[in-house]
């Protein structure tokens, strides 16, 4: 009996110790997720909001209609409240009318609503366009008298401006190097100062040594692939067609030259001739095609190494490889008529 009491006293001394540990691990995951989703876009959307704050409008108020506008979840309402608090910034927010993306951090927004109304404008410019597509988005976004589309186009083949961007390459042209991103832009900025703001942040992200080839073979591949699975098999496969000396035959480089992505690779596109064609000239296009994002410039430093050598997506987007030109004839009939 002595025996059973003296260990029923130990099992409920280690009870509370239990109970503590756990509260613990709870804090812990707890403070983890809030930190995570500070940095962590409240959306995949890029679409515009109209909100409006006035003089005076308290912070439960302001936080409630970014929640009812959906540019924060009902989680980081509560995350951006402890934010605010934790960080004495509660009466920092301004007055204004904001037009605001839905893809914005906690933090992106906080900061934003901190400037008040017109003192910028957010772009979110998306992975894999052309240097001429980035130029009518941003002359469609930012709508500044000191940007012109036609200025930025023309600096991005101006060898002597673009070597005071100091980005370690003789090249002439800046397709490849336009780093797709979500900017915050002043509302008066210049053509010079959007290019540079894109280009310092490619330097910023792009932090391991490249070559021009990585950029332009990260430019198929970004328009290639299809997402973080199948980049880097197919980067596996553009790399190993180019380094033995085969046709890479891409349908993206045949695209490039007509600007126009959306256009049916017909027979006559394959036999045009000119230095994109990868049907026909064996090696890499001159230039990237596109301006690639970081997930695919790594999966060219880091290619899924496989025995395939063609590969085709599917009417929902789904890859489908091969070894063999049987096998991939095999999949084309299967899956694309």
């Amino acid at each position: 009996m002595k025996g059973e009491k003296k260990e029923s006293k130990i099992s409920e001394g280690k009870l509370p110790l239990f109970f503590l540990i756990l509260i613990g691990i709870g804090i812990v995951l707890l403070i983890t997720d809030y930190k995570r989703n500070l940095s962590v876009p409240n959306s995949s959307s890029d679409e515009k909001v109209r909100i409006e704050i006035a003089e005076g409008e308290s912070v439960t108020n302001i936080l409630q209609n970014l929640l009812e506008k959906e540019l924060i979840t009902k989680k980081n309402y509560y995350y951006a409240k402890v934010y605010l608090r934790l960080n004495g910034l509660d009466s920092t927010l301004q007055a204004g009318v904001y037009d605001l993306p839905k893809n914005l951090t906690i933090v992106e927004l906080i900061e934003t609503l901190q400037y008040g109304k017109d003192e910028e404008v957010w772009v979110t410019i998306p992975e894999g366009l052309r240097k001429d597509e980035i130029a009518q988005l941003l002359d469609e976004e930012l709508a500044s008298k000191n940007f012109s589309s036609e200025e930025f186009l023309a600096l991005t083949n101006d060898p002597a401006f673009i070597q005071t961007l100091e980005l370690g390459l003789e090249i002439d042209n800046l397709e490849g190097f336009l780093f797709p991103d979500k900017y915050s832009f002043p509302a008066d900025i210049d053509t010079k100062q959007v290019i540079v703001r894109l280009i310092e942040n490619f330097k910023a992200k792009v932090t391991k040594e490249y070559t021009y080839e990585d950029i332009i073979l990260a430019s198929i591949v970004e328009r290639e692939g299809y997402n973080e699975s199948d980049r880097p098999i197919i980067a596996g496969i553009i790399l190993k067609r180019f380094k033995e000396g085969w046709l890479l035959q891409t349908d993206a480089t045949l695209l490039y030259p007509l600007k126009d992505w959306k256009h049916p690779i017909t027979q006559e596109v394959k036999e045009n001739n000119n230095p994109y064609n990868t049907y026909k000239n064996i090696g890499l296009p001159p230039t990237p095609i596109c301006n690639p994002g970081l997930q695919s410039i790594e999966a060219i430093w880091n290619p899924v190494e496989t025995n395939y050598y063609y590969y085709i997506h599917d009417t929902d987007g789904n890859a489908h490889y091969a070894e063999t030109l049987d096998e991939h004839n095999e999949n084309i009939n299967k899956y694309l008529k």
